[in-house]
């Protein structure tokens, strides 16, 4: 959603018209992204039946803590697989068009990692990530010219192998 309201607040209808899709699945995703705090209304444009709320991504990093209710972490939740599909239509669409440019430096690029990080390198990763953020937010707005590139980041706790619901379950139901 950052990349698509740029710097600027916009409503369903110029959501819909930037990106091809009906206004009533974007409402859908944008109830979301507000219960998740992801988006904020600005403001509202329009009268009567044309009055529409103005949407703004909120700035800063996300961060899903403890103190949300339950029903803040499903809304968080929904709103970071909407993110997740969106990032895959996105990577998708790049790969199918077949109009991958000759320069290494412009390729996707796709990274999963895992590691055990001591609390001194966690504060360094995510200091890292606020400087990426820093540098997108920079750029924003920049030539029209310059190629448009999405950028989605992660950084959760993660499960150990093999410590999953699912495997617990398979492995009550295994025969011996």
């Amino acid at each position: 959603m950052d990349i698509e309201c740029s710097n600027s607040p916009a409503t369903v209808r110029d959501l819909a018209a930037r990106l091809g899709r009906s206004r009533q699945s974007l409402y859908y995703h944008l109830i979301t992204l507000e219960r998740a705090k992801l988006v904020t209304v600005t403001g509202w444009t329009g009268a009567g039946r044309d009055r529409e709320r103005v949407y703004a991504v909120t700035r800063g990093p996300i961060a899903v803590g403890a103190r949300l209710r339950s029903a803040d972490l499903a809304a968080a939740d929904r709103a970071v697989k909407a993110l997740l599909r969106m990032t895959a239509r996105e990577v998708s669409a790049v790969l199918l068009s077949g109009d991958l440019t000759a320069d290494p430096g412009a390729r996707p690029m796709a990274f999963r990692g895992k590691a055990r990080l001591s609390e001194a390198r966690l504060e360094r990763l995510q200091g890292l990530i606020g400087r990426v953020q820093e540098l997108l937010q920079a750029a924003k707005g920049g030539p029209a010219g310059c190629p448009l590139y999405a950028l989605t980041v992660v950084l959760t706790p993660a499960r150990e192998a093999g410590k999953t619901r699912s495997s617990k379950r398979n492995t009550r139901n295994r025969k011996p």
